[in-house]
Formats: C-alpha cells, sequence, structure tokens
C-alpha cells in the first residue's frame, strides 16, 4: 500500500490547468513574473490545481535552472492549491535534479514522462521513475504516460507494478486518449491512486467513469470552460455539462487541438495576459493566423 495514500493524498482533483511557460527576449527567456501573473489569473478563476514544465508548458525545452525558477514563482502565487511540477526527461540524471529542484521550489507533487526517443524496457522504466521518487520524496509522483510523445507506453498493469513497487506512487495522468483507458486505470489501481485525464476533448467523460481529475491544456485559456463543465457534471446536469464539453471541444479544434502553443500564447494576450511567445522551434502565429484565431474564437464568442 502506497505510503502516500492515508494523509497527503489527493492532490490532483477537479480542473488542473496545464501551464503555459510565460516567456520574454523572443521565448529565449523564462520569465517568472509573468508566471506569476498568470498563476493568479488562474487561481482568482477557481481552477484547482496547476501544473507546470509539462507538455503545454514547454518544460523539455528548459534549462534545469529556469524549471527551478518557474516553479518558484507559481507555487508563491498559487495561494495554497495544489502545483505538480513536470520533471520527466531524456536521462535519468537529468530527471532526478529537477525532481530535487520541485522540492526546493515547494511544489505539491512531481509528474514524470517516461525518457523519450529510445525504447525502453520494463526495467529501464522502473529503475528511471525509482530514482525520480527518491529523489521527489516526500513529495508524491504522478506518472505522466503520453505516448504519442514520449514513445514509451505505461499500461495500465505496469502503472498498477509501479504503484506496488514505488511507496510514493499518486496516481497517473492519461494522455494516451485509447478508448477505454481512463475506465480500466481505475478499475486496475483502485481508489488509492489519482487517475487524471490529459485529453481535453475527453474531460466529461473522464468524470463520469471514475478520473478524478483533469489536466487541460485548455484550461489555462479559458479556465471558465473547464469549471462550468465540471460543476454541471457535479450536480448531475447532464446537458449543461455536454453543451460546455461542446464548446471545449470547438475551442480546441479552432486552436489546433493543442499542439500549436504560439497559439495558445496569443490567445492569452488577446485575454490580457501577455506571457510572450514560444521557444524555438516552436513558431509564434504568423500575422495570417493570428487574423484566423480571431476569428474563430469570435464565431465561439470566446473573444
Amino acid at each position: 500500500m502506497s505510503s502516500i495514500g492515508s494523509t497527503q493524498r489527493p492532490h490532483l482533483t477537479g480542473v488542473i490547468a496545464a501551464m503555459l511557460t510565460p516567456m520574454k527576449a523572443g521565448g529565449t527567456q523564462v520569465d517568472p513574473e509573468a508566471a506569476g501573473w498568470l498563476t493568479g489569473w488562474l487561481v482568482e478563476r477557481g481552477v484547482h490545481g496547476l501544473y507546470i514544465a509539462g507538455t503545454t508548458g514547454e518544460g523539455l525545452y528548459l534549462t534545469p535552472d529556469e524549471h527551478q525558477a518557474l516553479t518558484r514563482a507559481v507555487v508563491q502565487a498559487a495561494k495554497g492549491i495544489p502545483v505538480a511540477a513536470h520533471v520527466g526527461a531524456l536521462t535519468t540524471a537529468q530527471a532526478v535534479v529537477l525532481a530535487r529542484q520541485a522540492v526546493q521550489a515547494g511544489a505539491t507533487a512531481v509528474a514524470a514522462i517516461p525518457p523519450p526517443y529510445y525504447s525502453l524496457t520494463r526495467e529501464e522504466l522502473v529503475a528511471y521513475f525509482t530514482a525520480i521518487a527518491a529523489a521527489a520524496a516526500p513529495l508524491p509522483l504522478y506518472l505522466y504516460n503520453i505516448p504519442s510523445h514520449a514513445r514509451n507506453e505505461l499500461p495500465p498493469a505496469l502503472v498498477a507494478e509501479l504503484g506496488r513497487i514505488i511507496s510514493t506512487v499518486g496516481g497517473i495522468k492519461d494522455s494516451s486518449g485509447f478508448p477505454g483507458r481512463i475506465p480500466e486505470l481505475v478499475r486496475t489501481l483502485g481508489p488509492e491512486y489519482d487517475v487524471v485525464c490529459g485529453n481535453d476533448d475527453k474531460a466529461l467523460n473522464a468524470f463520469q467513469v471514475g478520473a478524478v481529475g483533469i489536466v487541460a491544456s485548455g484550461a489555462s485559456l479559458f479556465p471558465e470552460l473547464y469549471l462550468g463543465m465540471h460543476a454541471a457534471w457535479k450536480a448531475g446536469k447532464t446537458q449543461e455539462a455536454e453543451t460546455a464539453q461542446a464548446k471545449i471541444n470547438a475551442m480546441q479544434l479552432a486552436l489546433g487541438n493543442g499542439a500549436r502553443l504560439g497559439w495558445y500564447k496569443y490567445v492569452l494576450a488577446q485575454r490580457g495576459i501577455p506571457v510572450g511567445g514560444v521557444r524555438a522551434p516552436l513558431l509564434d502565429p504568423s500575422p495570417t493566423e493570428q487574423v484566423t484565431i480571431r476569428e474563430r474564437l469570435k464565431e465561439l464568442k470566446l473573444l
């Protein structure tokens, strides 16, 4: 049984915003001050938690010093709501450094993808996550399954095994999008672990089949859409929740379904929260794309 279970969990429940990482100087420098502003804006709107330096946060493009500065800025501005810092990296040594820094910066939890690019064995994955958990102790570790990006899959059986081996595993963020994956994880892991969905278009269904939370990229832009959907679902207002989910899907489709982080940052600037541009090789939207973005969101009555 996890040593975290009875005292500190759950950490990632409800609507968790997958935060963009504010930058300046053409995306070459992280902007901790703007990160504090964005955090405050999201907290004021009522998000239940923050997930930083992940896919939406350009996490694998950050240096260790930038990662630490970002985590500190967000934790200080979060006013006590949970902050999960993603610490996954190409090598175990890099991930261990980020995990230790996350503890020092005051994060509530850490999360990690498997190391991307190379195909890893079960033993290699176990060793990697064990090292991260040890470096992050006493914080809980959330496994992050995103095979489209990380190459290495974390199927339910392996997740359960890691939970048995590593006492501080708190749950999993699953962004696989595989049909039936969320309920399978809920059944396999049981109530001791948090199952969190990382696919915006499946957020409502994830709650309906037992997920305790969603980590949503679009919740950094339009937190009110996700919070409204979640509140309607909790109140048993199914049609209202489905309407909100449909609007979330339309918004995400208009913005490239999370693949265009420069578009996301442009939208935040249009909402009065400038967070700079993206880091190369990512690109900011062209003037023509900016017009398209504004037109699409105006049609949805979001701008």
